[in-house]
């Protein structure tokens, strides 16, 4: 049996989507299982390169962009629409009908409906079971239109029940899944996923980045998701009661020096030279920048998205042994113990993050030890060899 990856996203580079697949995809073959990953949309810009073909094989693994990997230029608006829209789909159907096999197992990470139906077509005319992965609450992504309702209701009533099995990142998205799926169908709930090899590297020779405690955020600066402008004012108060050196480091594609959304912000808070803003840096900085963090931030506020989702920056955090503060909002309250394994607040509780912080700050060593706990607990819990194992029995059990 081979398990055929369909996915949106590039590969085997990028954000935690791509770093979830190549975690799945160690598990599964130290599980004894085949895997072979199916790009289905062109996901490059002209002129963006990530060094790998087209087609290819990556830690032997084939991988191959079925409808090449670069979009046409963005004066073409309507070419690149009706490409995403309906020719990748069809060239994926294709391309399905000629590589899947009977038997063989199909695992979706996407959300257009067209491309889902596709696939799910491909896959049943073929005899293969499907599974579909849920990261996300649909209907927290995407912009809002009139046809909103009308396409969450043939997804949700005529697309979900099609598949065969789901995986569910959090508590709440399983239930979400037991609520539109068929009977027959199963559900397994895998959570975030660190691998523990690239953190294990020697910092003896490296310095701190800083001269001075910082606080990390690395990744996304979406409001919905991150909640930075909370962040942002929960830092000023510290600076303004507890007037210690002290930088709060943002990296990622938003954290740009020059066109960051929160730059007026931090000029009103008067935060403009003790908030970094260093972009993008390379996944050896963002290790090192871990490694010698104070302390991170990942607050989660409280709505539709943060309630089901399941932040894979955190598992990375703790693997790096950094001190957690978060809020109870969503997945990790079920994974964290505030006060053993991390330190947990209650959104817009400005006065206790506050506290939190210069806690770590201030009790290093106690900090520390929480740190400590904190990565047994990903080195446990969010490890692609045993999670890797659970999906690989749940696969095996299924039945188209």
């Amino acid at each position: 049996m081979l398990i055929h990856f369909y996915q949106d996203k590039s590969f085997p580079y990028g954000m935690a989507a791509a770093k979830r697949r190549l975690c799945y995809i160690k598990g599964l073959k130290a599980a004894g299982d085949d895997v072979n990953v199916i790009i289905c949309n062109k996901v490059f810009e002209r002129g963006e390169d990530d060094g790998m073909p087209a087609k290819g094989m990556y830690k032997g693994t084939p991988f191959c962009y079925v409808c090449g990997k670069y979009k046409h230029p963005k004066r073409n608006k309507l070419i690149r629409g009706l490409e995403w829209n309906l020719i990748d789909p069809i060239r994926t159907f294709l391309y399905s009908l000629r590589h899947i096999d009977k038997g063989d197992t199909v695992y979706v990470y996407l959300y257009p409906l067209f491309l889902q139906t596709m696939i799910l077509l491909a896959a049943k005319i073929k005899g293969a079971k499907t599974i579909k992965e849920v990261c996300e609450h649909p209907g927290s992504l995407g912009r809002k239109h009139k046809l909103r309702p009308l396409t969450d209701w043939i997804e949700f009533h005529l697309i979900m029940p099609l598949y065969d099995g789901f995986i569910a990142i959090s508590t709440d998205l399983e239930d979400f899944v037991n609520k539109y799926k068929r009977s027959s169908a199963k559900v397994i709930r895998i959570p975030i996923l660190v691998d523990p090899e690239p953190f294990d590297i020697d910092y003896s020779g490296m310095q701190s980045p800083f001269d001075v405690p910082y606080i990390i955020h690395t990744g996304t600066m979406h409001e919905q998701k991150d909640s930075i402008s909370k962040i942002l004012l929960a830092f000023a108060r510290l600076k303004r009661e507890y007037p210690s050196p002290c930088k709060l480091v943002f990296t990622g594609k938003q954290a740009d020096s020059q066109k960051c959304k929160y730059k007026t912000q931090i000029g009103q808070l008067g935060l403009t030279d003790d908030v970094v803003l260093m972009g993008y840096v390379s996944d050896e900085e963002i290790l090192r920048l871990q490694h010698f963090a104070a302390l991170s931030i990942i607050y989660k506020s409280d709505n539709l998205q943060t309630r089901n989702c399941f932040p894979t920056k955190l598992g990375e955090m703790l693997m790096s042994q950094v001190p957690i503060i978060t809020t109870t909002i969503g997945e990790s309250k079920h994974y964290l113990e505030s006060g053993v394994s991390a330190y947990l607040f209650e959104e817009d509780d400005e006065i206790q993050l506050v506290n939190d912080i210069q806690e770590i700050l201030s009790k290093p060593q106690e900090a520390s030890a929480i740190a400590k706990r904190g990565r047994d607990v990903a080195l446990q819990s969010f490890n692609p060899i045993v999670q890797g194992r659970r999906l690989s029995d749940f696969i095996h059990s299924l039945e188209p």
